[in-house]
């Protein structure tokens, strides 16, 4: 059964759709996407899981001589890397969805609309942060609470969209993601012993990240509020209060999460390029 307000040309309906155990006849996208959620979370932590012995005999004594929380932490980064290839894949149908591309004339679409493929879209990366939003209880010591509340903004948000609230929006925050590679591998390159990647590799990832992270994470993803809070406000009575009242607070942290994390980003590189001042020795 669909729910599509709008529809995507057939290359783009979900194939998963199919495959839902149960209910035969969903009448929302939560119970007709439910499987996929669930897919999605055990695909996250099996690749959890088998990162460890795959790790290991790729990257060998660089990686078992880790710390144990360190070697959880790299695991950890590679469904990070792995998760953001899929997520920047399967947002580039999104784009040209009459719902999001229409919005000028019809900015209502921009958040009531939804589709099959944009359900699917909201699941997978849905039950991608229930992984992460778990890891980061368990691993509060580690992830610390500015990386806990990222993962309850971003799993509720994405929930929201399959109210559906907001979903057409999706590619336009998913895009995020495109500089998630760089601060993986930034990650990877800091923890690994010195000399497994060269020294040019490591410089290039850190200017690309620092672009990337600025150009899609602060000055897109304020823009991008800032359009989507046009669009909640010409929608005001069409939704329940509360969703864009929640949706465009959690955006606005997450925002200013981002910029703090850009501050501290920048701040470590300044101490790579300039170093500490070495005191003066006297003769």
């Amino acid at each position: 059964m669909s729910f599509i307000t709008s529809k995507f040309p057939v290359f783009y309906e979900d194939p998963f759709l199919q495959y839902r155990p149960f209910p035969e006849n969903p009448t929302n996208y939560f119970t007709a996407h439910w499987h996929e959620i669930i897919g999605a979370f055990v695909f996250y932590y099996g690749t959890q899981i088998i990162s460890a012995p795959l790790s290991a005999h790729y990257f060998g004594k660089p990686y078992t001589s880790l710390p144990p929380k360190i070697k959880v932490n790299f695991d950890i980064h590679v469904v990070s890397m792995i998760q953001c290839v899929i997520s920047i894949a399967i947002l580039i149908p999104m784009w040209n969805h009459p719902n999001w591309a229409n919005r000028l004339e019809d900015p209502i679409t921009s958040i009531t609309g939804a589709s099959d493929y944009g359900s699917l879209v909201s699941a997978v990366t849905a039950g991608y942060f229930i992984w992460d939003l778990l890891v980061c209880f368990q691993h509060f010591s580690v992830f610390g609470v500015g990386f806990l509340f990222h993962a309850f903004a971003a799993l509720y948000v994405f929930c929201c969209c399959l109210i559906p609230f907001c979903q057409p929006w999706i590619p336009a925050f998913l895009l995020f993601e495109l500089s998630t590679p760089f601060v993986n591998f930034n990650w990877f390159a800091s923890r690994l012993p010195a000399g497994t990647f060269s020294d040019r590799s490591i410089v290039i990832n850190g200017l690309c990240l620092l672009f990337t992270f600025f150009s899609v994470r602060i000055v897109w993803g304020l823009y991008a509020v800032k359009l989507v809070a046009t669009d909640m406000f010409a929608a005001w009575d069409e939704t329940p209060i509360v969703l864009p009242i929640t949706v465009l607070s959690l955006n606005v942290f997450l925002n200013l999460l981002n910029i703090y994390w850009f501050y501290k980003m920048v701040a470590i590189a300044k101490k790579k390029i300039f170093g500490k001042k070495k005191p003066i020795k006297s003769e």
